[in-house]
């Protein structure tokens, strides 16, 4: 496990310390917590080509909110798509949902730029079977996997 989080450091995926979090299936940094007693943290899933980023807040009363996503390429380190939420609660399915919209965003978005038409159907089928990868498979597999293939580690 330490190799694999080593690996977010070394390529300069992630800028904050990380544990892997067998429950939630995903790199987790270290949390702060604000005056009010609200937890502050990110979770951190990697799928085929992508990073996501979850910025996750737990109110002083115990219940999750998902405060924005941001996801990069892995190969070139860019920032693709990022929204922020407020009062969405959180669970790995809201997090798969809007990360899902915000991908297919950005895909319209790169074909109405080059005057193509996006196979919206093949597009979302893409999306589902990435982000699927992104929640169920284990993360410090696909964290090697991924950084062996985009950027030869």
């Amino acid at each position: 496990m330490t190799n694999s989080i080593q690996l977010f450091e070394q390529h300069g995926l992630v800028n904050a310390n990380l544990s892997y979090s067998e429950i939630s299936n995903a790199f987790l940094s270290t949390g702060y917590t604000s005056g009010a007693g609200n937890t502050y943290f990110n979770s951190v899933r990697i799928a085929e080509g992508i990073l996501i980023k979850e910025d996750v807040g737990i109110a002083h009363w115990g219940m999750s909110f998902l405060n924005g996503i941001q996801i990069y390429a892995i190969k070139d380190k860019t920032l693709i798509a990022d929204e922020a939420y407020h009062s969405l609660r959180y669970s790995k399915y809201t997090v798969q949902f809007h990360a899902k919209i915000l991908l297919l965003n950005t895909l319209r978005e790169a074909a109405q730029s080059k005057g193509e038409q996006l196979n919206e159907i093949e597009a979302n089928r893409v999306l589902d079977k990435v982000l699927n990868q992104a929640m169920n498979e284990d993360q410090r597999q696909l964290l090697i996997k991924q950084s062996q293939k985009y950027l030869g580690a």
